[in-house]
């Protein structure tokens, strides 16, 4: 559903999509309806939606109104470009599921990622397809593999984390008392119109690392697999908390390795990754005997493949396993 408005500035028609009947899981907003282009998502459009798991937005959107997908509990990504000029208040709140906004950045435009880190207090993961110059501008995000290095393209893979906000009353001394829980806060004041600071996001990780978790190693993971920008000694910092959480990193790639196919190419890049010091290997051999186990348990065949492929430069003891 969309209607067609005359833009006050300079009285140009545009597309704005209001909605959509029926159930989509994945939604693919076109770049241009009848010959006019869609330019906005608008207010509520797709509010409160149940069915919604991806959404993929054209180059040519320049605006998303208040709201536009607010509430959509099992939306987990969204793809679009640097294109946005207005992000309205609540564009992704209270989307519980939303882990992976993918951004290709044609202006080097990063107030769009400073507005999605406004808008949601959650853990984000940001893949930026960033172009270079020379790039061809033809480029689309379902042309752009998790992985891809090249078309004049860059990638950097930013987890942000999650933060708490929260305040106290003091009665006694009639005051307010706020508090930042979680490292996320920080994390998000890495962001500017025009840039990220990524020796500021790097520097931050030892905050990361006391909350804990998953988080701190899929930020080490990702930076050490897209090392935009990546100063050697935050190089050997990631390298070795990546080599003392191997068995974790290692576990959870296989365990999810089926609802998550991509797992299977961050295990094999983790495998064949070039330490910067030579002669001790980024996954030890026993955590890479432990995940050949666990993938054997689960009847993982592509995974036990890749892993079983990765101990033969890493001295591993070969053991064989039946399916």
């Amino acid at each position: 559903m969309y209607e067609i408005t005359e833009h006050k500035r300079d009285a140009h028609k545009y597309v704005t999509i209001t909605g959509f009947e029926g159930n989509t899981s994945n939604l693919v907003v076109p770049g241009e309806i009848d010959g006019i282009a869609v330019e906005a998502i608008g207010n509520h459009a797709f509010s409160g939606r149940e069915d919604l798991l991806t959404v993929q937005l054209p180059r040519t959107i320049k605006t998303l109104f208040g709201f536009a997908f607010h509430d959509c509990r099992k939306l987990k990504k969204i793809s679009l470009y640097d294109s946005i000029d207005d992000y309205y208040d609540g564009v992704c709140r209270q989307c519980d599921s939303l882990k992976e906004i993918e951004i290709v950045m044609e202006r080097g435009w990063y107030e769009v990622v400073r507005n999605f880190l406004a808008d949601n207090d959650r853990t984000l993961r940001f893949v930026l397809k960033i172009c270079q110059k020379g790039s061809d501008d033809g480029i689309k995000v379902s042309d752009i593999g998790a992985g891809a290095m090249g078309n004049g393209l860059a990638t950097a893979v930013l987890t942000f984390p999650e933060y708490v906000y929260d305040f106290n009353e003091n009665t006694m001394a009639r005051t307010i008392q706020f508090s930042i829980a979680g490292s996320g806060m920080f994390y998000r004041e890495c962001v500017d119109r025009r840039s990220i600071d990524y020796r500021q996001y790097d520097k931050l990780f030892e905050k990361a690392v006391i909350d804990g978790g998953e988080i701190s190693e899929n930020i080490a993971v990702d930076r050490l697999l897209y090392p935009i920008e990546l100063a050697d000694n935050y190089r050997k910092m990631y390298e070795d908390f990546v080599r003392s959480s191997a068995d974790s990193i290692l576990s959870r790639l296989v365990a999810a390795s089926e609802e998550e196919p991509l797992n299977l190419d961050t295990v094999k890049a983790l495998l064949t990754y070039n330490q910067s010091c030579a002669g001790e290997k980024l996954l030890p051999s026993s955590s890479i005997d432990a995940a050949i186990k666990l993938s054997a348990q689960k009847k993982l065949l592509k995974m036990s493949a890749i892993l079983m492929d990765g101990t033969s430069d890493s001295g591993s003891d070969m053991v064989s396993f039946e399916f």
